[in-house]
């Protein structure tokens, strides 16, 4: 008796857990043509948060730890650090508009330049994505004067 209780519930542990991976798979695109438009929609998501100078969103799209490189400061912080130190410089640097000038597609990830102007000084905003699970993720990030 406990090992057919057992089993039905086993069984149903297992049907569960494929229907999450159907889900998720199903959410997922298949074809090349599809990914790339998903990825490019996670870029134009990142440069929005960029241009708007929103510290908060633009950390979401952050892998754990980030490579962050500002004027005066480098290291690898982690996303709730990070998001601190952009927006502490989105504070003092308040985003006027910002532009992509350059972009390559690698076969995990996005290596992505642009201007940011801000008041009447420009920076140069550099970053970097690769391919987690299911998403873009950015590990680094550079802002120079």
């Amino acid at each position: 008796m406990v090992k057919n209780m057992n089993l039905k519930m086993f069984s149903a542990k297992k049907v569960i857990l494929l229907l999450v991976a159907v889900v998720a798979l199903s959410a997922y695109p298949l074809r090349a043509n599809s990914q790339v438009i998903v990825v490019d929609s996670v870029i134009d998501c990142i440069t929005a948060t960029i241009a708007d100078g929103n510290a908060d969103s633009l950390s979401t799209f952050f892998n754990k730890r980030v490579e962050l490189s500002l004027p005066n400061f480098t290291a690898i912080s982690s996303r709730d650090q990070a998001r601190m130190i952009l927006r502490k410089f989105f504070l003092l640097h308040q985003p006027d508009s910002f532009a992509i000038t350059s972009e390559n597609q690698y076969p995990d990830g996005f290596f992505v330049v642009g201007t940011l102007n801000s008041g009447d000084k420009r920076y140069r905003i550099s970053f970097l994505t690769k391919q987690q699970l299911l998403q873009q993720s950015v590990y680094q990030m550079s802002i120079e004067e």
